[in-house]
């Protein structure tokens, strides 16, 4: 089985299935000569040499859905959940970033920029949008529709829409997408898609870069909605931006994204800004000030897959703040953190030595996260107190984040 890769609108590579090398990806000679061309991720360096299974599944199973979403889709292709290749074939044709999948017999040149019309894109109607958040169990990513070939990394269930002038249209044949819409979960998380709408919120407050954010109530649920980072809308059209996130730019797998099964740490991802961002010293603080933020709102399940790089008018920069969300006000959750501060993974635990820690293993002043820490402190009580006007927020949810952000400061502060 073989697949073509595709980067903006030029073909990339190939990432093929071999008897006895498993899965293998090889740069294109054409592309190789390009004297513009870029690496795909940050883990693979332009060469005429093919890349293994261990070095390139990483990157490519990480543009895949995760865990029971994953299973869900493939389930319902009658795909196993384990053949990245084939997952990549049925859902390859919209990926994050730059990078588009299809098969060979399928290839055509694809676009960077998709115009707004009837090829490319479908109106959706309202009671066909409520038709979809109610049937996304049995209907994982609407592949009910062939004209559909998108894939959204993550856990959670998610849709993946454009939206031009408030209105709403289903991308067909591979075109791009703006915005994503997460509605709420059942049962004890019920109140998810107003606890990130809030978090969300809470960090505009703060100065962090956010995409634009939004809550709606669809087929009587709530809908978290946000803007794509890695998408851009020139008039009538949508441009793709590249990006990639850390288990990508590590080589990780995604099934390792926790630091304790593998995964990346904080000093991980501030070294590879390091090496990897145009303008290191701001891009590294805006990550510790992502690190701070999400501590600070109770956030355990910030993880090498929740932090990217996004590649934008040939320079390199840390993605806006995305998947903020206060886990510590659900009992039944892990206080565990995903990326342990200083000695210490339990929330609770974590204290003023540990942040001292923090800044020895970055190599970095103390004096840089206190600062941070005194940005935040200022800014707290306003930003919570202007979001209580904001019809939207969950008065019930921004109490606990702001108990749970108050409690905090006796151990760090």
């Amino acid at each position: 089985m073989k697949l073509n890769v595709f980067f903006g609108n030029e073909k990339a590579g190939s990432l093929e299935s071999t008897e006895n090398r498993g899965v293998i990806f090889a740069y294109d000679k054409n592309y190789l000569q390009n004297k513009n061309a870029v690496p795909l991720s940050a883990s693979f360096p332009l060469q005429t040499e093919e890349f293994s299974q261990k070095q390139c599944i990483p990157f490519f199973s990480g543009l895949l859905p995760e865990e029971d979403s994953r299973k869900k889709i493939a389930d319902y292709l009658h795909i196993s959940e384990t053949s990245t290749l084939k997952l990549l074939e049925a859902l390859g044709g919209e990926c994050a970033g730059l990078i588009s999948i299809l098969a060979e017999e399928n290839s055509v040149t694809q676009d960077i920029s998709y115009s707004f019309n009837s090829e490319n894109y479908e109106p959706l109607e309202e009671e066909r949008l409520a038709d979809f958040i109610e049937k996304m169990n049995t209907r994982p990513l609407m592949k009910a529709d062939e004209n559909l070939r998108l894939s959204l990394a993550g856990a959670q269930e998610k849709l993946a829409l454009a939206n031009l002038d408030g209105k709403w249209y289903l991308p067909l044949n591979g075109a791009p997408s703006t915005h994503i819409l997460k509605p709420t979960r059942t049962g004890s998380l019920s109140s998810l898609a107003q606890n990130e709408y809030a978090c969300m919120k809470l960090a505009k407050n703060f100065g962090l870069p956010v995409p634009e954010v939004d809550l709606l109530n669809i087929a009587g649920k709530d809908v978290f909605v946000v803007e794509r980072y890695d998408r851009i809308k020139n008039g009538e059209s949508i441009q793709r931006l590249h990006q990639e996130d850390f288990c990508q730019v590590l080589g990780i797998m995604s099934t390792s994204k926790y630091q304790n099964d593998g995964g990346p740490g904080i000093a991980d991802i501030f070294n590879a800004i390091k090496k990897n961002c145009t303008v290191p010293a701001l891009e590294t603080q805006k990550f510790l000030r992502y690190v701070i933020f999400n501590y600070l709102i109770g956030n355990c399940d910030s993880h090498g897959k929740n932090y990217s790089l996004l590649y934008k008018n040939k320079t390199v920069e840390l993605a806006p703040l995305y998947d903020a969300v206060s886990t510590v006000v659900y009992p039944g959750l892990t206080d565990k953190l995903s990326m342990k501060i200083g000695k210490h993974y339990e929330i609770q635990k974590v204290s003023k030595e540990d942040f001292s820690l923090l800044a020895d293993n970055l190599d970095i002043k103390g004096t840089v996260l206190s600062k941070i820490f005194d940005d935040f402190k200022s800014k707290c009580s306003k930003s919570f107190e202007s979001l209580k006007s904001d019809e939207k927020v969950s008065k019930d949810v921004l109490d606990s984040i702001f108990s749970f952000m108050k409690s905090t400061w006796n151990f760090v502060y």
